[in-house]
């Protein structure tokens, strides 16, 4: 930076003469890790900066002594800077004045950036952080000229470097005559007019604008080479000065391999692997944007859920490659009775849903079914097989069945069944007197009430077994933690009904703290036994992880029950993580310095799992049991499978398979290296009592 120790936190100086805005703004900056220095008006901040050397100044433009725009006009033209200190230190104004030619202004006189009042502190911090980043390449590119001549000339990024006057080609390095497409030595003293990619993005406009600001960054600026084919790079420009010549350097970075391979990571998470419709993320994501489109208009919305008659016969006297053939070619047809702002969706299996927009009643969406029904109705050609597979819908509709995508969908799953009762190769329109389910699912509603508190919830644990340990054996490294309810006269309740119930009625909270002490406690109790140590996994709630003081709750729960941190691990999905915030990673580098462990759950079936990996403070992800099922029958997903397992070394984190059920998917994970692996081929989740007998036994692989 601008000072000589490199250690010390940026020094930012804050000038403003409302102490209502310094006060704001010094806390902020320094709970961020920032030394801050404050002047009440320009003439003491040109006084301070003399002696105090910031690394970037906050300017007011209105102040009564003197102007931000002559504060900083006078910082930028110091006669005894002759290192230029004083004059590169970035501006960043901050100002109510909202027209563009007090923007102009700013930065005509030498400012970098305009923040408008009121703050947004987050984009004010963003912005902070940026100038401050782009203000140390800066001073960095000063320190050596000899460094940036190699890096120029050895650069994977292309560098196209213009004389700031004249707008001249000066200099540029082999990988950016290539990206242009252009002889490196005939573009030497070219004009700004002979360069297609600057002339098209303003040509002397952007040069100017660099020239004001000093650094300057584009997320993407896209051509057509020679061949027609688009080339996409990211630029970032900055200026120097060259004896007297001002000069800006543009660096362009080709992301084109970058955005294919985003764009092919963000399918696979969002599209269902077989036939390319989006999966059940992606239709949610959908489905909840036409809600909010039809509560904006007093449209409705109506969601079809979709489930193929017999199929299962079909897959299992044919096979699967056939039953694949008949969902691929059932995509098709729905493709083809659809409107372009309808979504097609395929849940698993055989089912598939249509959110579809903009009705204005019921009989919409049953033309729509009807029409669904009769492009069922040929017979499907798979492989030779002539195929006639009917099929049975269930309608639901916003808002009368449901004001959210999860009410919609159960309102359409018990139409749906309504459908299969009434004969199959039909559709049924959802009516709140027709709904066993629903009628169920209000009982179970009022029985939640006070479950905990009776003692009816238990606990059941599955198994989680260590692959690269002794060769051909494989013993328990941990296990997950699975609430079950004991209904008092129903029996165990499938969690997939009771927790939705949970969470609507926001206990999951308070069941979540008894699922951690119990947990502990048992896991405690196991190692007083003198069993061996394995870890205990309990899934976290979005709930409960923002909350419910979740890391009060932790640390409780290993007080009382006495039980080493490094023994509990903490299971977080990506519908918890999805807000990536710094409250989000606040809380997991809370958790993580009391010593316990944290996984991703699910992993892969998210939005943007990747970006998690590199962000958020993991031991290990568990790769979800939708891949793992598919991984023997499927080459794209054994293959994802098999990057999934790489990313994970190369990340240094563990890796747990879920719903390992096959002893083919087995052999598969244990040929691809898979440390952990978790599902009904070893053990089913059992209760505390079997537990022990588990934790002393060993698996002998070579029998399996």
């Amino acid at each position: 930076m601008s000072r000589e120790d490199n250690s010390a936190p940026p020094r930012i100086l804050v000038v403003d003469d409302n102490p209502a805005n310094l006060g704001v703004l010094v806390d902020h900056l320094e709970h961020h890790g920032y030394e801050v220095l404050v002047a009440l008006g320009g003439l003491e901040a040109l006084d301070r900066v003399a002696y105090a050397r910031p690394d970037l100044i906050l300017l007011d433009v209105m102040m009564p002594d003197l102007d931000g725009f002559e504060t900083c006009r006078r910082l930028k033209s110091r006669e005894n800077d002759t290192d230029g200190c004083i004059r590169d230190i970035p501006v960043i104004f901050m100002t109510a004045l909202t027209d563009v030619d007090s923007k102009v202004a700013a930065f005509a006189a030498g400012g970098v950036d305009c923040v408008g009042k009121p703050f947004q502190i987050e984009e004010l911090m963003a912005r902070v952080r940026t100038h401050l980043a782009l203000r140390r390449t800066q001073m960095d590119l000063h320190e050596s000229e000899v460094r940036h001549r190699r890096l120029f000339e050895t650069a994977g990024d292309g560098i196209l470097v213009l004389d700031c006057d004249d707008g001249t080609v000066v200099d540029l390095n082999l990988q950016c005559s290539q990206l242009l497409g252009r002889d490196a030595a005939a573009m030497r003293g070219a004009g700004l007019n002979d360069i297609p990619v600057l002339h098209a993005q303003g040509g002397r406009a952007i040069v100017d604008a660099l020239r004001a600001a000093g650094q300057m960054k584009w997320d993407e600026w896209s051509w057509q080479d020679a061949d027609g084919a688009p080339v996409c790079v990211e630029v970032l420009a900055t200026t120097y000065r060259s004896k007297d010549r001002l000069l800006a350097q543009y660096t362009f970075r080709d992301i084109r391999a970058r955005k294919d391979a985003e764009a092919r990571v963000r399918h696979m998470a969002l599209h269902d692997a077989l036939t390319g419709l989006p999966n059940r993320t992606l239709l949610m994501d959908r489905l909840t944007q036409a809600i909010a489109q039809a509560r904006r208009d007093h449209s409705q919305v109506g969601l079809l859920l979709l489930d193929l008659d017999h199929f299962k016969h079909i897959n299992d006297s044919l096979g699967h490659f056939i039953g694949d053939g008949l969902l691929e070619q059932v995509s098709q047809r729905l493709r083809g009775v659809l409107r372009e702002v309808d979504t097609p969706a395929r849940l698993g299996g055989d089912e598939f849903v249509i959110a579809a927009c903009g009705l204005t009643g019921p009989a919409d969406a049953e033309a729509l079914a009807q029409r669904i029904l009769e492009a069922m109705e040929p017979a499907f050609k798979v492989d030779g097989y002539d195929l006639r597979v009917g099929a049975s819908i269930g309608i639901s509709l916003y808002p009368s069945d449901g004001d959210n995508p999860s009410a919609l969908l159960q309102a359409a799953d018990t139409a749906m069944y309504q459908a299969k009762k009434k004969g199959r190769g039909t559709y049924r329109l959802f009516t709140r007197d027709l709904s066993m389910a629903a009628e169920r699912w209000h009982a179970l509603s009022n029985d939640l009430h006070g479950a905990c508190e009776r003692g009816e919830f238990i606990l059941h644990y599955q198994p989680q077994y260590r692959l690269d340990g002794i060769p051909n054996q494989a013993c328990v490294s941990g296990m997950e933690a699975l609430l079950r309810w004991r209904h008092p006269t129903e029996g165990l309740i499938e969690p997939g009904l009771f927790i939705p119930l949970l969470e609507e009625h926001g206990r999951m909270v308070e069941t979540g703290r008894w699922v951690l002490r119990t947990a502990c406690a048992q896991n405690a109790a196991w190692q007083a036994q003198g069993l061996p140590k394995a870890r205990v996994a309990v899934n976290l709630s979005a709930q409960q992880f923002y909350r419910g003081d979740i890391v009060r709750a932790v640390r409780e729960a290993l007080d009382e029950s006495g039980l080493a941190p490094q023994w509990l691990e903490l299971e977080l999905t990506e519908s918890l993580t999805l807000d990536d915030t710094e409250v989000t990673l606040k809380i997991m580098h809370e958790l993580k310095a009391m010593g316990v462990k944290l996984s991703l759950d699910d992993f892969g079936t998210g939005w943007s799992s990747l970006a998690y990996l590199k962000r958020f403070p993991l031991d290990r992800i568990k790769i979800d049991r939708s891949f793992v099922r598919d991984i023997i029958n499927d080459a794209s997903t054994a293959a994802i499978v098999k990057n999934i397992l790489d990313l994970a070394r190369l990340l240094h984190l563990d890796c747990v398979a879920e719903g390992v059920e096959t002893h083919e998917q087995l052999r598969y994970l244990r040929e691809s290296h898979c440390p952990e692996i978790q599902g009904f081929l070893f053990s089913r989740p059992i209760d505390a009592e079997g537990i022990p007998a588990v934790l002393s036994g060993q698996v002998q692989l070579a029998a399996a």
